[in-house]
């Protein structure tokens, strides 16, 4: 696993969210046996669960999407993104698991809060 390999699937992610292009989204999951968009909802362990979960994206009014390596271990990847949609900023945190064939298996995200 190398950082330019990552940075593309970030851009992938990024650009495919951004341009709500769904079904370009949900292929990046393909081989993803656990979805997790925040620690306080079940994970979706099935491809048609992940891509249910991405059909509210084309509702939304998407402004800017930034997401940054953190750091890379081995299969695993931790970024941070920002998110500004519908007149509000979100960010939060990405773990993100590939497997030798550079697939994602594994996909968590934690929100962060003010509070």
């Amino acid at each position: 696993m190398n950082r330019n390999y990552v940075e593309s699937w970030l851009k992938n992610l990024k650009d495919y969210w951004f341009n709500k292009e769904i079904d370009r989204a949900v292929s990046l999951f393909k081989n993803t046996s656990f979805y997790q968009e925040t620690p306080f909802m079940k994970p979706y362990t099935t491809l048609e669960e992940i891509n249910e979960e991405w059909q509210h994206v084309i509702n939304e009014d998407i402004q800017n999407i930034e997401i940054n390596i953190l750091a890379i271990d081995d299969y695993t990847v931790i970024a941070h993104w920002i998110l500004k949609q519908n007149n509000q900023d979100f960010d939060g945190i990405y773990e993100i698991k590939f497997n030798e064939k550079l697939e994602c298996i594994y996909f968590k995200s934690w929100e962060m809060t003010d509070k």
